[in-house]
């Protein structure tokens, strides 16, 4: 009897894992396509509300700073409420925020048509919304990707980069399907009202799959009320048992408890952390946001060539995802970190430095490459620092990959105004080199 039950169990605890797997895949695709649906009516915003281009500007960072300003403040949300309903509720809130900036869009439009001159009010509006969705998108980032690294923690090897693929597809549709809308002339708040709930009806018939969150570290201080587990959802203990064919054990606390580090050394040990991550976003900072004026002014390329620049970093990065998993099963993260980020590197230098279309290319496809692990596994690395509260390091990685993509690009503008814009955008490769030495810091720290 107990030979033809654990066969069974197992075979179930599996079949819960690939649904959860599928799942956390889906809450980032719905992020994404929240926020790429946005991006092809940023025009419309700029019309309606009769600003200059500076000024747009500085509205639509509004978005980035509120992300900016979150702090760790997602780490004590996620053990209070769980990264289960951080996810659903998040999200639900995020698509009635987005779809509530396009009202103020289209109702500032509406004024101007009629001959008269938009509310001043409107544009706090819009402006007042991207700063609350730049704060939710921070917190449900963070639990997506603990809902990701717990699945990838009880199957015991590498998922969360596939799921991050998810986020390239969920942003590429969304803006996708914002550009044929607004080609088709449809209002601005319909198109954000539609993806939006189509958003919410994904999570909300994939949410019970989540998996529930691990239980409290020893220095979490008081446990928070856990979460429920759903009928149809086995708990991780028993699915991580059933995976491996029989029950677990628990470590020995007097060993645990010698090997956490203070609270300051826990620290510490995230900022090589931290500097990977930032070389690893740095990289699609340097795609979306200089690529394309890069390749028109230094190598007098039209638009239309010019904007072939992006679109290769990113399919290059998103091919990568997809096969980033099998990578760093095979070759383990240091190493993965390692050369990735080397290849970043050397795909920058081609870029900067040479001269010929298909180099270019070739070297912004390797960028794209090399970059598709990082910030998942910086992520991963981040998770599993020892000595702080759950989710703490998550977060804080995060937070502070966000705020170095607030300040990347004006510091390459302010170098730009006094040395060649070749030489200003050297940033990008010096922060992949650091990258480089953290993940051989690294090796010497024990992460595998």
């Amino acid at each position: 009897m107990s030979r033809l039950s654990r066969p069974s169990a197992a075979s179930a605890a599996a079949a819960e894992l690939r649904r959860a797997r599928w799942a956390a895949t889906f809450a980032f695709l719905t992020n994404g396509a929240l926020f790429g649906a946005l991006i092809p009516h940023y025009p419309e915003a700029k019309s309606a509300f009769g600003l200059g281009a500076g000024e747009f500007g500085l509205l639509v960072i509004a978005l980035t700073l509120g992300a900016a300003l979150t702090g760790s403040m997602p780490a004590p949300i996620l053990r209070r409420v769980g990264s289960r309903r951080v996810v659903l509720y998040g999200t639900l809130l995020l698509a009635v925020l987005v779809s509530g900036a396009g009202l103020a869009v289209d109702a500032a439009a509406a004024v101007r048509g009629d001959g008269g001159l938009p509310w001043g009010g409107f544009v706090w509006v819009f402006a007042g919304l991207l700063f609350v969705c730049g704060i939710g998108d921070a917190i449900v980032d963070t639990a997506q990707n603990a809902q990701g690294i717990r699945v990838q923690t009880v199957l015991r090897r590498p998922v969360l980069t596939s799921m991050h693929a998810g986020w390239s597809i969920g942003a590429a549709a969304g803006a996708g399907l914002g550009a044929l809308s607004v080609g088709a002339g449809l209002p601005m708040s319909v198109h954000l009202g539609l993806n939006g709930l189509a958003c919410a009806v994904i999570l909300l018939l994939v949410h019970r799959r989540f998996l529930p969150d691990a239980p409290s570290r020893p220095d979490d201080g008081p446990a928070p009320s856990t979460e429920t587990v759903a009928s149809d959802s086995a708990s991780p203990q028993a699915v991580e048992a059933a995976d491996r064919g029989g029950p677990s054990t628990a470590p020995d606390a007097a060993t645990d408890s010698a090997r956490t580090p203070t609270r300051t050394g826990a620290y510490l040990a995230l900022v090589p952390i931290v500097v990977i991550a930032m070389a690893g976003f740095s990289v699609e900072e340097f795609g979306n946001a200089w690529t394309s004026l890069f390749l028109q002014t230094e190598r007098g390329l039209d638009a239309a060539v010019a904007g072939l620049g992006a679109s290769t970093l990113l399919l290059a990065q998103f091919l990568g995802r997809l096969t980033g998993d099998r990578v760093l099963a095979a070759l383990g993260r240091r190493t993965t970190l390692t050369v990735g980020l080397s290849c970043v590197v050397l795909g920058l230098l081609l870029v900067l430095f040479t001269a010929a279309l298909p180099v270019v290319l070739s070297g912004l496809a390797l960028c794209g490459l090399g970059c598709a692990v990082v910030v998942p596994t910086a992520y991963a690395l981040g998770d599993e620092v020892p000595g702080l509260p759950a989710q703490t390091g998550l977060a804080i990685v995060s937070w502070l990959m966000r705020v170095a993509g607030i300040g990347l690009s004006p510091l390459v503008g302010l170098l730009a105004t006094t040395v060649p814009l070749t030489l200003a955008l050297l940033v990008f490769p010096v922060l992949a080199a650091l990258g480089v030495l953290c993940s051989l810091v690294l090796h010497r720290a024990g992460h595998r």
